[in-house]
């Protein structure tokens, strides 16, 4: 075995060892995530349960009687009739029931229906706590649904008896019907499903690059600027082994711990973002946006060589760091910024943006794994081939700097310190 696989190998178990790092790295993402994910999952499904409605009638006349016979009839709703003098009562009385919802019908109500005016029933959502108020927020969406029907059905009734032989033709005399258009192909899908599944990619991807870039750059900066501060530094660099090797196997074991903290990432965050009801039920690929395997293998490497990059700029940043946590503060203070533009793409993309804004989030080498996860899903092949040769260029340059300081003393006696570099 090459003394650079040695090296490697001995970088990574170094990472291994870290109980701490590696519960951030991997533990985190695939338990926490997903453990959240199904937590909000469990809040959501209780939300959508049995909807418990509290009925307070003022009203003599048939259609009270209609509206709560129809909301008796409803899925998942329970109703109870109060007999109350007033709101104020109902209410009380429905909170000591545990009622989700108080609805109170007028008295005037049938005869707003009779005499053709509007009539209105009020919903009143009953919280028991200061929470999320998802559970009175289902319910009332329940109810006015079915009120929602029963203004149609009577609507569609007094049309009806006006002698119109089709009332949906006056009740929706104007109907739209909504389709995509994407990838010179018409889907059969509303531009909001659409827009809805893209967002779920548009939101997750730059959390998960973020993430990603922070994490193994703060790796390689500590791993430096802890050999620097416990002395063990000019051990290794006395060794019978090029420097560039040195530093090629210390980047190596480091970007496959951060290839690998990025998997975690990616499968953490897809786990809560679809708990958290992003997605609409409509894949990827019932969108004509496949992903070929070529296409992966492309993105592979964008994120490989971003970690590259990055890994390569931490460890010269650590450098002149005194210890892990000063390297920790360098690291972030020219990292975050670089990695921070990226969020612009979960709002815009990247065509929409002013040709200045356009070219400066093109020359941040962060936000390309984005704009080619999207080339990726739109086919376009020669984008990533550009961002790949962009990121080639500037992960070389970033480890020749690497190299030619690792070659030096200057890797031993560079530092920060008062504002002035020594």
């Amino acid at each position: 075995m090459s003394d650079f696989w040695i090296m490697a190998k001995k970088e990574m178990k170094n990472l291994i060892r870290d109980k701490k790092l590696l519960f951030g790295l991997i533990i985190v993402p695939l338990v926490l995530y997903p453990a959240m994910g199904k937590l909000m999952q469990v809040g959501l499904e209780k939300a959508q349960g049995e909807t418990h409605v509290a009925i307070a009638n003022f009203d003599d006349g048939q259609y009270g009687v209609v509206l709560v016979k129809t909301l008796q009839r409803a899925p998942n709703v329970t109703v109870t009739l109060i007999n109350a003098g007033s709101v104020e009562r109902a209410l009380e009385f429905a909170a000591k029931k545990d009622q989700n919802v108080l609805v109170v019908i007028p008295h005037n109500f049938s005869e707003s229906i009779i005499e053709d005016k509007p009539a209105t029933v009020k919903l009143y959502g009953i919280f028991r706590s200061v929470s999320t108020g998802m559970k009175e927020s289902v319910s009332e969406g329940r109810i006015n649904a079915v009120i929602s029907v029963l203004s149609e059905q009577i609507a569609r009734i007094k049309v009806q008896k006006l002698g119109v032989e089709s009332p949906d033709a006056v009740l929706h005399p104007v109907r739209a019907e909504s389709m995509s258009y994407l990838k010179n192909r018409i889907v059969p899908v509303s531009p909001s499903v659409v827009s809805g599944v893209l967002a779920s990619q548009s939101i997750t991807l730059p959390i998960i690059i973020f993430l990603m870039v922070t994490i193994t750059a703060q790796m390689a900066a500590g791993a430096v600027a802890a050999e620097k501060e416990n002395k063990t530094l000019e051990t290794l660099l006395t060794l019978p082994v090029k420097r560039t090797t040195i530093v090629a196997s210390k980047i190596t074991g480091t970007a496959l711990m951060g290839l690998i903290a990025a998997l975690a990432y990616m499968v953490g965050m897809r786990s809560y973002m679809g708990s958290l009801g992003v997605q609409s039920g409509i894949s990827l690929s019932e969108l004509g946006l496949q992903i070929a395997p070529g296409g992966m293998a492309l993105f592979a490497l964008i994120i490989f060589l971003t970690i590259i990059f990055s890994l390569s700029l931490a460890m010269i940043l650590a450098i002149f760091a005194q210890d892990v946590q000063s390297a920790n503060t360098v690291v972030s203070s020219v990292i975050l910024p670089l990695a921070f533009p990226a969020f612009i793409l979960m709002y815009t993309g990247l065509g929409e943006l002013p040709a200045a804004a356009r070219y400066a989030l093109l020359a941040d080498p962060f936000t390309h794994p984005i704009v080619a996860y999207q080339y990726m899903l739109s086919g376009n092949y020669t984008g990533m081939l550009t961002s790949i040769a962009y990121l080639a260029v500037l992960a070389a340059l970033t480890l020749y700097t690497t190299a030619r300081i690792f070659s030096t003393e200057k890797v031993l006696t560079a530092k920060i310190g008062r504002g002035r570099k020594s």
